[in-house]
């Protein structure tokens, strides 16, 4: 079960509430099935477990506020607790023209999937990226099962020329200054040298060609799964113009993954825009698909059924 921190200050604005104490934190959590591990008010931080696998939803503290504020209102408000409900990002396509990300054919037997969208209008602070960072990761390990399934990675917008492909590269001659270096390194020597080369390697077990994110002007925004460019993928506090995307070998989990997180951004002031990803073939949700996509469908239940319960 995933433990998560939480800053104190930041999650009573999410909230929109005042001071919150232990005794209340510990109330407000038997709404998602969490408890609290520890709570340092001096701190500003509380760690909070989850009992709750099925929610990864629920495994950020923009998630934790947004069951709350809803379970408090029955639903009824008009406000953050309703939010979840008609998220205007599914609806308001504007500005997707020139945000596109094409996946290479090469990828199906390698990591075929990718997500992505925009997220302008909300200044990082240090708590924001400690609590996105944070959400990076507990879906990658946990939900994405060590990043096998789903890996999500944030870059600075401004940097990016569109359009984006997403396609394969030679191991020996790709070479990009990764996150935590200062020299550029092949993608054969990330995964032999860098930390997370190491840790995730087995992620690309048996292919002879990797995953790499590049833009129009031929600069690589990352290598998916395992580590972001310096120059384009290392969000700084003070940004407000986000490109995120999602990787991975299941379209569902990896759709989902990228709309818990539009919708933590939207929940923190961001203005979520579409992106448009072309795949090589047929998915389950079509060929080209505009993200992020509520992939949501009405379900019938018998009247009797609500009776026996």
């Amino acid at each position: 079960m995933p433990t998560i921190e939480i800053k104190i200050s930041d999650f009573e604005s999410l909230l929109g509430k005042g001071k919150i104490s232990k005794a209340e934190l510990e109330s407000l959590l038997e709404y998602v099935k969490g408890e609290v591990k520890d709570f340092l008010p001096k701190e500003d931080l509380a760690k909070v477990e989850l009992n709750d696998s099925n929610r990864p939803d629920l495994w950020s503290p923009e998630g934790i506020a947004r069951q709350i504020l809803l379970m408090e209102s029955n639903g009824l408000s008009n406000g953050p607790a309703t939010r979840g409900k008609s998220y205007p990002f599914f609806t308001d396509r504007k500005g997707s023209a020139d945000r596109k990300v094409t996946v290479a054919k090469e990828l199906k037997a390698i990591r075929p999937y990718l997500a992505a969208c925009v997220a302008r209008g909300m200044r990082v602070t240090d708590p924001i990226l400690a609590q996105l960072i944070q959400t990076q990761e507990k879906l990658a390990e946990i939900f994405g099962r060590k990043r096998q399934t789903v890996s999500i990675g944030l870059y600075r917008l401004p940097k990016i020329v569109f359009p984006v492909r997403y396609e394969v590269a030679d191991p020996a001659k790709t070479r990009f200054t990764p996150l935590g270096f200062d020299q550029p390194m092949s993608l054969s020597e990330i995964l032999a040298r860098h930390p997370k080369g190491i840790a995730y390697a087995a992620t690309l077990k048996g292919a002879d060609r990797y995953p790499i994110l590049i833009d129009a002007k031929d600069r690589i925004l990352s290598f998916p799964p395992i580590i972001n460019s310096r120059e384009i993928g290392e969000v700084q506090v003070g940004d407000s113009e986000l490109f995120v995307e999602v990787t991975g070998t299941d379209l569902r989990m990896v759709l989902l993954a990228l709309n818990i997180f539009a919708a933590n951004l939207s929940d923190r002031g961001a203005t979520i825009e579409p992106v448009t990803v072309q795949f090589p073939e047929e998915t389950e949700f079509g060929k080209e698909i505009l993200m992020p996509l509520d992939f949501s469908a009405p379900l019938e239940v018998a009247l009797d059924d609500f009776r026996q319960v």
